[in-house]
């Protein structure tokens, strides 16, 4: 399969070290779905990280359309990363600075959706990488070691393909060469991010991304509407 054109890679982050805005994220909370709602009361620890990503994902899918994303329209099924609800895959999609594109002609990842988007959380940092018609996912982990560095490769390939952990066993040999991976009959790019202190970052996807546009939200405007 062929990779598809290159595109500027849409990327927002925050760090959690400071004061966490209770009254802010219960309120943005209390817009998820309840199932997802439940989850992050049961999460140990990870809790308002994983807001903080979905509050990162609402801008990211934003900025690519050109449009308000609400909290509802993110779906969460069990064992897949999240993604648009089907009633927006099935509607023409406007990017941002661009003419309507219809669903028809624009490849479609594995979740169906126009526009793809990976969130990720290690430490204080937590972040969220978004394309257009193209498949993505980032891996933050904190270390900066060789270890460390091979290892956010292999995480951000397996989110960017949609299997996550099921298909863990298909990564252990692969194979970095000049930022590119081949790897299921694919060609994918990959593109170590700085900028998180203390921590390794990597973006994965079936397209190039020479350019990044990046976000810094401070924490006491992330669940800003």
């Amino acid at each position: 399969m062929q990779a598809v054109e290159s595109q500027k890679l849409i990327l927002y982050q925050t760090d959690l070290q400071g004061q966490w805005p209770e009254s802010a994220a219960r309120a943005f909370a209390a817009q998820l779905p309840y199932a997802r709602r439940l989850a992050l009361r049961s999460a140990h620890g990870t809790g308002p990280a994983s807001l903080a990503g979905i509050a990162l994902a609402l801008r990211a899918l934003a900025e690519l359309l050109g449009r308000t994303v609400r909290p509802g329209e993110i779906v969460f099924a069990h064992g897949h990363k999240p993604r648009l609800a089907s009633s927006l895959a099935a509607s023409p999609v406007v990017l941002a600075g661009e003419p309507a594109v219809a669903r028809a002609e624009i490849p479609r990842g594995d979740e169906g959706t126009a526009v793809d988007f990976s969130i990720s959380h290690a430490g204080p940092w937590v972040a969220c990488a978004a394309l257009a018609r193209a498949r993505v996912g980032l891996d933050l982990e904190m270390g900066t070691g060789s270890r460390i560095a091979d290892w956010v490769v292999r995480e951000a390939a397996l989110k960017a393909s949609g299997e996550g952990l099921r298909a863990l066993h298909e990564v252990e040999d692969l194979i970095e060469r000049e930022g590119q991976l081949r790897w299921r009959g694919e060609l994918w790019y990959l593109r170590r991010l700085e900028g998180f202190a203390g921590a390794s970052a990597c973006v994965v996807s079936n397209c190039e991304m020479p350019a990044v546009e990046r976000h810094a939200i401070a924490l006491a405007e992330l669940f800003d509407s």
